[in-house]
């Protein structure tokens, strides 16, 4: 990298921690110029442009293109940007869009490569499929229907429609089109079987609706676990082994599993799950990863594998199982003296609004769950409360409006509630995380005496006063004393 990419980079850096996105992202696109192949680069500016995408320009398509199909960077950083640029100012009818959209290879990857998450365009689209389908003219545009085909891959079919698309639909149901309405369901043998009715419904909802729905990862910079600690730690040496043991547990479809295996590939990744279909989904996406090895398994039975681990990561899982606190002791007890666990957990008080949500379609929910209903759910909340979750990545695919406000079973953390857990469990807090630069800027700037981010009453009290800062959930480190 040339000294003036480099120094437009700190530059960036420091218009983001000041809180000032058109200039950090005009820094960033000047550095990215310089330097296009850079990885610092490339991914400050993926990350600006997810928090910003409003800030995209229709003349940066063309980079757009090359940022989403780079697989040093992440697809889903980009894609709301994506279509910004695409759409930006413009109204074109119908045919135009398709003629645009057949000969664009920005909106084709747009559509492969990520769910489209934002309003605007998944209604463009959705207008323009209902076109192609009733009038027949969706034989003129293959590339399109086929882009649409993978979009309803990752959507799982989330996109609505009507009974005049239903019907047509019915009368020609191997029709290349009707592909883009919905992807054949995942499938798997084995099965656990459970006693408790909680995990025996949040199973079965997985079994049906595998989740996250992913593309592909960007692979993370290698590192090794203990110099991962001793970063988090201020820089004190870790004890902790290079070709250390890791437990993903309620890996889901595997992608939190493929980024852990890439980020420390000297590595062991054993990463478990209770749903087969979840699994099936994970080894179809992350096969070739020699590091990683995935096992059908139940989190509370997970003395099972007979193996003790240094490193625990349990993401989005905790707060949908019957209790907890249990889940959390079993993976204590596993976990060796000087290990260490990441954890990610709901917060009741960032969850208001989907509580909100819930009672719009309270009446919605007496019949069982299919993807019918999920739709339903969907066109409830688009007709009432269109921006109340528009903002929500998960509202844009089934398995996520399922997991957002449809879950069977959710026990939400606070603070103080995370707190008792890990005293009770005899665990020490080594890190909380918060999701930006500019978050972490302002903190240290209220708490210069707590570099490590370790004040537990600072971060309830940033919960009470900032609550929104964890609708992606309570981010943490903790590590099991040696003594």
């Amino acid at each position: 990298m040339t000294s003036d990419a480099a120094r437009l980079l700190a530059a960036a850096r420091g218009a983001q921690e000041a809180g000032q996105p058109e200039a950090a992202l005009a820094a960033a696109w000047q550095a990215f110029d310089l330097a296009p192949g850079d990885l610092d680069a490339k991914r400050l500016l993926a990350r600006l442009l997810r928090n910003h995408p409003k800030l995209a320009r229709p003349e940066r398509r063309e980079a757009l293109t090359r940022l989403l199909t780079d697989r040093q960077v992440d697809p889903t950083h980009i894609a709301s940007a994506g279509w910004h640029a695409f759409l930006a100012d413009e109204t074109v009818s119908p045919e135009a869009l398709a003629a645009r959209a057949e000969a664009d290879p920005l909106v084709h990857h747009l559509l492969e490569q990520s769910p489209v998450a934002w309003l605007e365009a998944e209604r463009a689209f959705t207008a323009l499929r209902r076109r192609l389908l009733l009038s027949g003219r969706w034989r003129d545009f293959p590339r399109l229907v086929e882009a649409l085909r993978a979009q309803a891959t990752l959507s799982g079919g989330a996109w609505l429609r009507d009974e005049a698309e239903e019907a047509a639909l019915a009368d020609a149901p191997d029709a290349p089109i009707a592909a883009t309405y919905a992807p054949p369901p995942w499938s798997a043998s084995a099965a656990l079987s459970f006693a408790d009715p909680v995990t025996l419904a949040v199973a079965g909802q997985y079994r049906s609706w595998p989740y996250p729905p992913w593309s592909r990862v960007t692979p993370p910079r290698p590192t090794t676990l203990p110099e991962r600690v001793a970063a988090l730690d201020g820089g004190r040496p870790s004890d902790l082994p290079i070709a250390a043991d890791l437990l993903v547990a309620g890996c889901g479809t595997g992608r939190e599993a493929a980024l852990t295996a890439l980020n420390y590939p000297d590595a062991k990744i054993v990463a478990i799950d209770f749903s087969e279909t979840s699994l099936a989904y994970a080894r179809q996406r992350c096969a070739g990863i020699p590091n990683l090895e995935f096992r059908l398994l139940d989190l509370h039975r997970v003395a099972d594998l007979g193996t003790s681990f240094d490193f625990i990561s349990c993401s989005g899982v905790l707060h949908h199982l019957p209790a907890p606190e249990a889940g959390w002791a079993a993976l204590a007890a596993v976990l060796k003296p000087g290990g260490v666990m990441q954890i990610m957990v709901y917060s009741g008080i960032a969850r208001e609004k989907i509580g909100t949500a819930r009672g719009l379609i309270a009446d919605l929910l007496d019949r069982p769950v299919d993807d019918d209903l999920l739709r339903a759910v969907r066109r409830r909340l688009l007709e009432q409360a269109p921006d109340l979750l528009a903002d929500a990545y998960d509202f844009y695919t089934l398995a996520g409006i399922h997991d957002l406000v449809v879950h069977r079973h959710e026990d939400c953390f606070d603070v103080p509630r995370i707190a008792r857990a890990m005293d009770s469990l005899g665990l020490e807090l080594l890190r909380f995380v918060l999701p930006t630069r500019h978050d972490r800027a302002l903190y240290l700037r209220a708490h210069p005496n707590d570099p490590c981010f370790r004040d537990i009453q600072a971060w309830a009290a940033l919960e009470r006063t900032a609550p929104f800062l964890f609708a992606g959930m309570h981010k943490f480190w903790c590590r099991k004393p040696l003594v």
